[in-house]
This record gives structure tokens, C-alpha cells and sequence, in this order.
């Protein structure tokens, strides 16, 4: 969770890494064109300046956190994203632009991959939400639903649903309810 400028900036800094490979050369060319990347950075670095000021606690940070709010709630209707603050780690990665909606209760560790079409949620008013590992890549149109945890590096097949929880490491997990596939060695 960010906490302070420092933290912002690591953010920041590691994310726009994933997107452009850390150099200006390929950031420019993305802007010029608003390539589908630079949209989702855009959107990713409003998220996470609305995180920052939502975490603090001045009159100015609340007025911030307001406006950064309602620029990310633009950006995400343009793109179909609807993510809260506070529930991604650092190194978020999306892929494409198409439905995401995840649960303000959900959490998601650092390095997660999203495709589109990804749903992260409870299964009804007053019950609990995901909690997802590190390194976890969900591939499209894949939704993971119900009090449960997902374990480090696991791997979600396109169109897999999964309501149980997937305790292994590592592990590829598919289908409709999903379970575990593979394991990685």
C-alpha cells in the first residue's frame, strides 16, 4: 500500500518499467500515438495517486484524493476498468482494454497479470472477497469469486472460474469450477 512520496514513486517507477521498458524512447511513441498502453498508464498512474492521497490524512490529500478519484472513475468508464484503491501491490499489469472489475475488499499481490474481461469479487453482499498471491497471471475473460486465497505464482486459464481455494504454488488452474492442473516443479 502506498504510504508516502517515496512509495509513490517506486510504484510508479516499476510500473512504468513493465509498460515501457523503463526507457523514454519507447514512452514517447506511445503517447504520440495513445497506444493502448499509454491509456492504461494513464489510467494505472491516476489509480495509484488516488491511493496516495486516499492513505493520508490532510485536508489537502482529501481534497487530492477527490480529484483523483473522479479522473480514474473517467478513465476507467472509458476503458471498461472498474478497480479500487488499495487493492493491487505494486506491478500491475493489464494487457488489454476490456472489462476489469474488481471487489474494494479483494487484495492482490505485487506482479499480477491481467488480460481483460477479469473479475475479482464475493459472492453477495456481506461475504468476503479474494485474496490472490503474488506473480499471478489470469488470462482472459477469467473470474475468480467467494471467500478464497490463491497461492504465489498460479496461473489462471482463459474462462476459468474459480470459487475454491488453490493453496499450491505455482500451480495452473482451469476450467469451469476451476482446479489445478498442472503443477510447476
Amino acid at each position: 500500500m502506498i504510504q508516502d512520496k517515496k512509495d509513490l514513486k517506486e510504484y510508479l517507477a516499476y510500473e512504468r518499467a513493465l509498460y515501457f521498458g523503463g526507457e523514454n524512447s519507447s514512452w514517447l511513441p506511445a503517447w504520440l500515438l495513445r497506444s493502448k498502453f499509454y491509456r492504461i498508464w494513464q489510467y494505472l498512474w491516476t489509480l495509484r495517486h488516488a491511493e496516495y492521497h486516499k492513505n493520508r490524512n490532510t485536508f489537502w490529500d482529501k481534497a487530492a484524493f477527490i480529484w483523483y478519484h473522479r479522473r480514474k472513475y473517467v478513465l476507467g468508464n472509458r476503458l471498461g476498468f472498474e478497480i479500487p484503491e488499495n487493492c493491487f501491490e505494486k506491478g500491475l499489469l493489464i494487457y488489454h482494454i476490456a472489462p476489469i472489475v474488481v471487489n474494494e475488499d479483494a487484495r492482490i499481490g505485487e506482479n499480477c497479470h491481467v488480460t481483460g474481461n477479469f473479475c475479482v469479487g464475493n459472492t453477495g453482499a456481506g461475504t468476503k472477497s479474494p485474496v490472490l498471491g503474488k506473480n499471478v497471471t489470469a488470462g482472459w475473460g477469467c473470474s475468480v469469486i467467494g471467500d478464497i486465497r490463491i497461492a504465489d505464482g498460479v496461473t489462471i486459464g482463459a474462462g476459468s472460474v474459480v470459487t475454491r481455494s488453490i493453496n499450491q504454488n505455482g500451480a495452473t488452474v482451469a476450467g469451469v469450477p476451476g482446479r489445478v492442473l498442472h503443477l510447476k516443479k
